[in-house]
């Protein structure tokens, strides 16, 4: 018990370790999602791997995009400003999208890896490559200048 403690408390010290982690919850959720499709339209529905890959990849996003705005990064953004941060995201989501199909595509054809360890592989790089770029650019606070107001954003 007094190790779980002393977990929150460090935890508490550090909120991008705490966003991470949560991240990292969203991801594994967004992950099991993504294998899911990507597992069974591959296997059983005799898909080609990669398109398997995509649409696995895009339904994760959405379910990736608003639990990681309302609940890893806690961003108060509303009204037009959504529309502004699904851009974004869907920026750093193809992205990710890109980088995974490439490394996807080079591990399974080219070094011939078994097309679930090259998801696993892939998964993982993008996983840092999608949470930086989405603390640092997509869902960041910005602070309104003295006297400004940003209702509805």
């Amino acid at each position: 018990m007094a190790l779980h403690h002393a977990a929150l408390r460090t935890i508490r010290k550090y909120p991008t370790a705490k966003q991470f982690i949560k991240f990292g919850v969203v991801g594994g959720t967004s992950a099991i999602i993504n294998f899911s499709i990507y597992f069974s339209f591959t296997k059983y529905l005799g898909w080609w791997y990669l398109y398997s890959s995509v649409l696995g990849f895009v339904v994760s996003a959405i379910f990736n995009f608003t639990s990681n705005k309302f609940w890893t990064f806690r961003n108060p953004a509303r009204g037009r400003a959504i529309i502004r941060q699904a851009m974004m995201f869907s920026t750093v989501t193809v992205s990710g999208l890109i980088i995974n199909t490439i490394i996807l595509y080079i591990l399974t054809d080219w070094f011939l890896f078994d097309w679930r360890l090259s998801w696993v592989c892939a998964t993982g790089v993008v996983t840092f490559w999608n949470f930086g770029l989405n603390r640092f650019w997509t869902f960041r606070h910005h602070e309104p200048l003295p006297g400004l107001s940003i209702e509805g954003e």
